[in-house]
């Protein structure tokens, strides 16, 4: 658990308490996956009702691009705030025995930070439909009449 102590917090605006620290975390979405540690840094801020931990997570990710199917790994960092109080928030977060715990907030910001679809660069032509190739190192030079296809019948409809 990445702690932080925050009773003395509570209830004092502009006090101020920076945090650091690593968490096992595992996560995948589609063929992205981090797993291994991630780094949190940030400041818990005293406020009147609660504490605000503006905080930055850092992963290293392994990414596979969605159009060509290269895969690389990079680091992903997102910054985010959390507010806690004494009362539990939907997440189920709160200051509980006057320690704010930072692991939860990370991982889910790290999460969400995931790309839906990761490109290995933003002019990423994929792969040829017919055969595989990838077409960002080697142009295809087409396949020919698609006779056999059921939709071939279908082909001039669009070109009038």
């Amino acid at each position: 658990m990445l702690t932080v102590p925050a009773g003395d917090l509570l209830g004092s605006p502009g006090k101020e308490r920076p945090f650091s620290g690593t968490e096992p975390v595992k996560l995948r979405f589609g063929d992205t996956t981090v797993d291994g540690p991630m780094s949190v840094t940030g400041v818990a801020h005293g406020q009147l009702d609660s504490v605000r931990a503006d905080f930055e997570v850092s992963a290293s990710t392994h990414f596979v691009c969605t159009r060509c199917l290269d895969e690389w790994d990079a680091t992903l960092s997102t910054t985010a705030r959390q507010f806690f109080r004494v009362a539990p928030d939907e997440d189920g977060y709160a200051i509980v025995n006057d320690v704010i715990d930072m692991s939860g907030p990370a991982q889910d910001e790290l999460a969400l930070a995931l790309p839906v679809a990761p490109l290995c660069r933003a002019d990423c032509k994929g792969l040829c439909p017919t055969c595989g190739t990838d077409l960002n190192n080697d142009p295809c030079d087409g396949h020919g009449e698609d006779s056999e296809s059921p939709f071939v019948a279908l082909k001039d409809l669009f070109d009038s």
